[in-house]
């Protein structure tokens, strides 16, 4: 059977990330044909990369723990940072959610002011858009 998980990593992340894990390692002992992961929030996302010396690119050991626990596919829903769709040695979707908001918020709010701000430089980008 072709198996969907779906299993945010939002807080509490090491407990959300371990339950994703152990499933995944279920199905693949209960043959699986192929398991796709659908993670919505990547708890991770923000540890893409070194920013002192000796410390961990946290986002890419979770990808490897997912890849490795035998998810054969994984679909992501608006990355911190588009780098992490190649920390999976595994086909890896990442959907963007910001067009379906953004015809609902034009809707909700039409002839509104509104004001769309971001949490970091990074989200800049997406916000002016």
């Amino acid at each position: 059977e072709d198996v969907f998980v779906i299993q945010s990593t939002s807080f509490p992340a090491n407990d959300h990330l371990m339950e994703l894990l152990i499933c995944v390692d279920a199905l693949r002992r209960s043959s699986a044909r192929r398991i796709t992961a659908v993670m919505p929030y990547f708890g991770y996302a923000r540890q893409d990369r070194k920013t002192l010396p000796r410390t961990p690119i946290s986002a890419k050991l979770v990808a490897n723990l997912i890849t490795h626990s035998g998810t054969g596919r994984m679909l992501t829903v608006d990355l911190h940072a588009g780098q992490i769709q190649g920390f999976f040695d595994i086909p890896t979707d990442n959907l963007f959610a910001a067009p379906v908001f953004e015809r609902d918020i034009k809707h909700r709010f039409e002839g509104q002011d509104l004001v769309v701000v971001s949490p970091d430089v990074g989200g800049v980008v997406r916000a002016r858009n």
